[in-house]
């Protein structure tokens, strides 16, 4: 008897066409967004590094690893100062970010803990530049005179990425894990003891996301470092921003690329360690 729908069903199915339409132009547009933003700079710095000669042309008009060849001492010297620095300060970010989150859990909204919670993130309010002469002009004589060592770049650097290793501590601070940790200290366990098996293993997430972000922030990291870094030390930004005013593009792409490459491995070599870390706790 009911051979055809009714026509609300049949204007139902007329409409999902037209209302997917939408979204999936959203999407599109974002990813070639995406692409355009992101993609294709890299794809053109990896055809830079292995270009012989790039100029007028659409395409480079020969492809070699002459540039490689051609990194010297002091180049893998930069690279390797790079990571390093970048493993420091990653790692005392994420500490001081825990720590900073932990003693402020609850506290950010009214006296002493807003005031340190404001001051803790006050590095994202501040240009680099001006952060780094700030600390230049405030430690380059005794009694603390670290004008000449590097440590006054691991310093500036830490002071920039600690906002977000300390965000990302406090955003995993979820209310179950107080619950949790509550539960620890009324069956005996120590303050040690609750930090280390139930507040670090719940708090895995965040303590990747930071060393991750750190760690990023850290090797791209220029304005402060170029501000405050001290004779006969350089990291990759320094070296490639003297490059690129020098208008050797295609050597600065050939290691920019390395440090690209580089970073992507720790950074690969950080998820998989906690994937590796979840595995055993299952």
């Amino acid at each position: 008897m009911d051979r055809f729908p009714p026509l609300a069903v049949l204007t139902e199915r007329s409409s999902r066409p037209r209302a997917a339409w939408p979204g999936r132009l959203g999407l599109a547009l974002a990813a070639l967004l995406g692409c355009w933003l992101f993609v294709v700079p890299v794809v053109v710095v990896a055809l830079s590094s292995l270009a012989t000669h790039w100029s007028g042309t659409i395409l480079p008009e020969g492809l070699g690893l002459q540039w490689f060849r051609r990194l010297g001492d002091s180049d893998w010297q930069a690279l390797y100062t790079s990571l390093e620095v970048g493993a420091v300060v990653a790692t005392l970010g994420t500490v001081l970010g825990i720590w900073l989150a932990l003693a402020l859990e609850g506290r950010t909204r009214r006296g002493l803990g807003a005031v340190v919670d404001t001051v803790a993130m006050l590095p994202n309010g501040v240009p680099s530049v001006v952060l780094g002469l700030a600390v230049l002009i405030a430690y380059h004589k005794p009694p603390v005179d670290l004008s000449g060592s590097s440590l006054i770049v691991i310093m500036v650097q830490l002071a920039l990425v600690l906002p977000f290793c300390y965000r990302s501590a406090a955003a995993a601070l979820r209310p179950e894990l107080k619950i949790l940790r509550e539960a620890a200290q009324s069956l005996g366990a120590p303050p040690a003891m609750v930090l280390w098996r139930v507040v670090l293993p719940q708090m895995r997430p965040a303590i990747r996301a930071s060393l991750a972000l750190g760690f990023a922030l850290s090797l791209g990291e220029l304005g402060a470092t170029l501000t405050v870094y001290p004779p006969g030390f350089a990291t990759v930004p320094i070296v490639v921003i003297g490059e690129v005013a020098r208008g050797y593009y295609l050597p600065a792409s050939a290691l920019s690329l390395l440090l690209l490459l580089l970073s992507l491995v720790a950074l690969l070599a950080i998820a998989a360690r906690d994937r590796n870390a979840d595995a055993r706790g299952r």
